[in-house]
């Protein structure tokens, strides 16, 4: 990522912000994260996840050691983020990116220290797979109910954010009532005057 000083501003309030919301009580706080097309903003939330992952193991002031994260969003963006995180995180370790099929289900919850990347289609319909329950119980809402359970907060980062709310806006408040993340990061483009 280029040190450029907007982007660095960016990051570091995104983080701030994100560690005030997950020591709040209750769910669905919402950080709205805007920036024109082209700032690069998928490279900012990467580099967010991150600085943020590394501020929660660090800090000592804060309740949240670790969360569990998932990305979505539409059409087939949730694969050019998935591949760009998958490609920037295999140097660092410090996160993994996954898609639902390459998550290990043994447990059957999200796992710190990944990053699961949907797409919002498969997602938003009761008959689609990922959401539908299963034998195994592993749907989504499923893990991520296990997960809250267990104590781990849930980060959900909605890439194109207006794509969601357009002609979507029940089913988008049905899917995450049922996620029901700790703190929802919602990333749009900024139109510039």
């Amino acid at each position: 990522m280029k040190e450029l000083q907007y982007q660095q501003n960016a990051i570091n309030e995104l983080v701030e912000k994100t560690i005030l919301q997950l020591r709040l009580s209750g769910n669905r706080h919402q950080l709205v994260f805007k920036a024109p097309t082209g700032a690069g903003k998928t490279v900012m939330a990467q580099e967010m996840l991150a600085r943020l992952t590394e501020e929660l193991q660090l800090r000592g002031d804060s309740p949240v050691r670790e969360v569990a994260y998932i990305w979505i969003a539409p059409n087939k963006l949730h694969q050019q983020s998935y591949l760009k995180m998958r490609s920037y995180f295999s140097g660092t370790r410090l996160l993994r990116a996954v898609m639902y099929d390459e998550m290990d289900m043994t447990d059957g919850t999200l796992h710190v220290g990944e990053i699961l990347f949907v797409n919002w289609e498969s997602i938003n319909k009761e008959k689609n797979i990922i959401v539908r329950d299963t034998e195994q119980n592993c749907s989504l809402f499923e893990m991520t109910r296990r997960t809250q359970a267990a104590g781990i907060p849930i980060v959900v980062i909605i890439d194109e954010e207006h794509l969601f709310w357009s002609k979507t806006a029940d089913k988008s408040k049905v899917v995450l009532d049922r996620i029901n993340p700790k703190v929802e990061i919602r990333i749009d483009r900024k139109s510039v005057v």
